[in-house]
């Protein structure tokens, strides 16, 4: 597998629960699968909520209840950014996001990058609620 690099953690299902094996061992996210699980659960945790990590997370969570105006998406895609850019995996330059639904009630955003040393765009639409 060419992606081996991007790591390899559990698997975790649409839940959030541990994913299982046709064989009944923990399923595994390996190469891409596992970075964009990774990314999926920084932009959900709220920085401090991890005691060992305080840093690990992203601060969109603030933002649920916030009103669409132009300065609070200008925040929620800094958020988005910095959480995208403390990965080592991913090419700083190559991150693109886009809002896609801005509500008090959710946040949906595209995102796109490519990782270190890619040449595909990795696309990932993520949202809170």
């Amino acid at each position: 597998m060419k992606d081996l690099h991007l790591g390899t953690d559990v698997l975790f299902d649409e839940d959030g629960d541990l994913a299982v094996s046709r064989t009944g061992d923990l399923a595994l996210a390996v190469g891409r699968d596992c970075l964009l699980q990774d990314i999926r659960d920084r932009l959900g945790t709220l920085p401090g909520d991890l005691v060992a990590h305080p840093d690990w997370g992203c601060g969109i969570g603030r933002l649920l209840g916030a009103l669409d105006t132009p300065l609070n998406r200008a925040l929620a895609i800094r958020y988005i950014r910095h959480a995208l850019e403390s990965d080592p995996r991913v090419e700083d330059n190559t991150i693109t996001i886009t809002p896609l639904i801005f509500t008090p009630e959710e946040k949906r955003f595209e995102i796109r990058f490519r990782t270190v040393g890619g040449v595909t765009v990795e696309s990932l639409v993520w949202k809170i609620t």
